[in-house]
């Protein structure tokens, strides 16, 4: 499993660095320009949801209902999925928007806050990779044998905190400054 594990993520971060590393077109079709002004907007209300879906999810298993927890996360992980491919696609056509409000803001708030959130990010993949995997592969009861649990935990504690994270990021970048 670890090595399927590594190897996805490895592949997220090849696709990942690959994208936003290229440089974007000087010129994009309208349809795609209200794609990219949209996007921020989605983006945020797409993480605001994956958190709620992790949160309720992270309870459900706590109280038992195994259903329901694993309708829950396998729900954030769709809506992670839908987030990256969106996020790329908004970088890789210029959506890049610079933090326009004070300086101090900038350096002791924003920054620090962003720093942390791509940060838990990207620690995140491979733990929610590995249990994603785990959760599709095993019955329920194999599952409670497996580092799933630990993991899960763990998973649960830096995914929650990177995407509240990002809800912070967004309203600093688009509604407070």
């Amino acid at each position: 499993m670890w090595w399927w594990t590594a190897g996805i993520s490895l592949a997220v971060y090849g696709v990942l660095g690959y994208a936003l590393s290229s440089e974007p077109p000087v010129a994009v079709p309208q349809i795609l320009a209200l794609l990219v002004a949209a996007a921020p907007h989605l983006i945020a209300a797409i993480n605001t949801t994956a958190l709620l879906c992790l949160l309720l999810g992270y309870r459900a298993i706590r109280a038992g209902r195994i259903a329901a927890h694993r309708r829950f996360m396998l729900a954030a992980a769709l809506l992670i999925s839908a987030f990256l491919v969106l996020y790329v696609t908004r970088v890789a056509l210029g959506g890049v928007k610079a933090f326009e409000g004070p300086p101090f803001v900038r350096t002791y708030i924003y920054l620090p806050t962003l720093s942390i959130h791509i940060t838990l990010s990207i620690l995140s993949v491979p733990l929610i990779v590995h249990n994603v995997l785990v959760g599709l592969s095993f019955s329920a009861g194999e599952v409670a044998t497996t580092a799933h649990p630990r993991v899960g935990r763990l998973a649960v504690y830096l995914w929650s905190s990177s995407l509240a994270l990002g809800v912070v990021v967004y309203v600093l970048l688009n509604h407070a400054y």
